[in-house]
């Protein structure tokens, strides 16, 4: 079975390899920018493509018209090419944060737009929406705390909540959307809800010498201040998802694809 994806080289996306190739599946090389609508249509190959996997993606940064850009456009130009390839079904990586009501979040609003896009397509689709992911090689999210535990002598706390998700589970429910029934939509919300003060705790108990600074509404105070700065790399409606609970009820992926989620305890054993 053949299969094309849309950022290989990443944090997922990579992972999700190293799952197929172990699979035995035959992994069709795709290097065309998915914001070249020329070059993404002028691709070809002599084999069958069964399955497109689509996570390529932007999720923050201050120049909006990169979220049209890249989320928008660059799903929009891999739906013609899956309609050009006949590929048996695309499955588009989305979030959860789709599912938000904030407005001005130019990340959720081009998800938003984007799964509209591929459920429109008239293609067998699978469309995923994932809470947090973390992992070995994750650089954003749990990976970044973990920097800021290795260089900070004080780490502040802040007071929101997450349901995080491991990168290999994740590799495994998109495995199984090959023989899922298409045209659907699942939320991925990981299985354990945790607060960033425990999550502290939890990378103590890891043997991470980390001494907190608890004062989280004066860190969310200060952060959002910092975020208005003009050579602040995160903009102002990113700190506010940043800084909100992430917390969705009702995921009920592990029975529906007969997967055992990997829990909070053992997927920290394998980043720390």
């Amino acid at each position: 079975m053949a299969v094309l994806i849309t950022g290989a080289k990443g944090f997922i996306g990579s992972r999700l390899v190293s799952f197929l190739k172990e699979a035995g599946f035959d992994l069709v090389n795709f290097a065309a920018d998915i914001t070249d609508r020329q070059a993404v249509l002028s691709w070809s190959s002599d084999k069958k493509i069964e399955a497109v996997i689509h996570l390529a993606a932007i999720m923050g940064g201050r120049n909006k018209s990169l979220f049209k850009k890249i989320n928008i456009d660059g799903t929009g130009n891999i739906i013609e090419l899956c309609k050009k390839i006949r590929a048996g079904r695309l499955i588009f990586m989305s979030s959860l944060r789709a599912l938000s009501s904030e407005p001005d979040d130019p990340y959720v609003n081009s998800k938003k737009e984007a799964e509209k896009l591929v459920i429109d397509s008239g293609l067998p689709y699978v469309v995923l929406r994932p809470s947090m992911i973390y992992g070995p090689g994750d650089k954003k999210n749990i990976g970044f705390l973990l920097k800021i535990a290795r260089t900070l002598p004080l780490v502040p706390v802040f007071n929101f909540r997450l349901q995080p998700l491991f990168v290999d589970d994740v590799a495994r429910v998109i495995m199984a959307c090959f023989k899922a029934a298409p045209n659907q939509t699942i939320n991925l919300a990981g299985q354990e809800t945790i607060s960033y003060a425990d999550l502290l705790e939890l990378l103590k108990v890891k043997g991470y010498k980390i001494r907190r600074l608890n004062a989280p509404r004066l860190f969310n105070f200060l952060l959002k201040i910092f975020s208005c700065l003009p050579f602040s790399p995160l903009p102002y409606w990113q700190v506010k998802t940043l800084l909100a609970d992430e917390i969705f009820a009702g995921s009920q992926w592990p029975g529906k694809f007969n997967i055992k989620w990997t829990s909070l305890e053992e997927g920290m054993a394998k980043v720390v």
